[in-house]
């Protein structure tokens, strides 16, 4: 029981340093607000596709392949995403926090927290298949984040030929699109290449979770309970126990429905941010959500293991 603690301790705290490290960066006034949104769209458009790049280039095909768990995970973040829009728009949000809420109801931080969890709980397969799901779910995650971010800009019109021409631009998508194309060619890319896409990706990371430190302010907490409270709910509470009971019910393997869990139970991923500054999408709301679910995921992912294990499934 203490030893995942531990491990989910141990997922957590390269998250919660980078997050307070851009806490201490903002209080020495190292970074301006412009140049924050500056350094954030550099990410957003540069740095973060080729860390999707490197996931979905170096994912292992061959021997964590299973196209049941696949469907099964796109499956779980196509009905998140239908539900949350249904939802949302039925409970009156506004546009600008419809963009921002949406996300959190689906998209989950496969690369940071999913992956090392994966292989902490199941070993070198468990990671291959994370890996696979990350492969094949970052693509979807991104395509839903930019329908419903151009369907809630404050203008509030919905226009499809934009916002297919705003997919199929979209950066995070292009470098998603990029990794499955290049691994049909007969040959690998240079290793010097691949290794440097991959410090850059992992920069990007970094420097993501640095910079919305930065833009964090403690005391919209308390103004901003609410939200963060239903926000966290949905994200590290009904997304994992949905996909729980419903991996349950069509009889996926015990290790795949651990795998389901630890997905769908992951913080509010940090690329979420970054998107709903470029898209004009609540902003504050996404940081205030990133920050606070990747500190209680070390709690509800605790609780997640804990319960997979009781039950043989881990």
């Amino acid at each position: 029981m203490l030893e995942n603690l531990l491990i989910s301790l141990r997922c957590v705290a390269p998250i919660l340093i980078c997050l307070v490290v851009g806490m201490l960066v903002r209080r020495g006034g190292f970074l301006s607000d412009g140049t924050l949104r500056q350094v954030n769209r550099f990410v957003f458009t540069f740095l973060f596709p080729q860390h999707i790049f490197n996931t979905v280039y170096n994912a292992d095909f061959k021997t964590a392949f299973s196209l049941p768990l696949i469907l099964f995970c796109i499956g779980i973040v196509s009905l998140l995403f239908v539900v949350s829009l249904f939802l949302l728009h039925r409970m009156k949000y506004s546009n600008r926090e419809i963009g921002t809420l949406s996300q959190n109801a689906f998209r989950s931080n496969l690369n940071i927290i999913a992956l090392p969890l994966a292989e902490t709980l199941l070993g070198p397969s468990g990671l291959a298949s994370m890996g696979i799901i990350t492969a094949f779910v970052t693509p979807i995650y991104n395509l839903y984040a930019v329908i419903t971010l151009e369907m809630h800009r404050e203008d509030g019109k919905v226009k499809l030929g934009k916002t297919l021409l705003e997919i199929v631009k979209n950066p995070i998508v292009i470098g998603a699109a990029m990794g499955f194309l290049l691994r049909l060619l007969p040959f690998r890319l240079p290793d010097t290449i691949i290794s440097s896409v991959a410090s850059m990706g992992k920069a990007g990371s970094t420097l993501a979770l640095i910079l919305l430190g930065a833009s964090f302010e403690m005391k919209s907490l308390i103004s901003d309970r609410k939200r963060i409270i239903g926000g966290n709910l949905q994200r590290l509470v009904f997304a994992p126990l949905i996909a729980f009971l419903l991996a349950l019910l069509v009889g996926l393997p015990q290790r795949e429905i651990a795998l389901v869990v630890l997905a769908t139970g992951s913080p509010l991923a940090t690329v979420s941010y970054t998107m709903c500054q470029v898209y004009d999408s609540d902003a504050e709301l996404a940081a205030e959500l990133i920050v606070t679910s990747s500190t209680l995921c070390c709690f509800s992912l605790f609780i997640w293991i804990f319960v997979m294990k009781q039950f043989g499934i881990v």
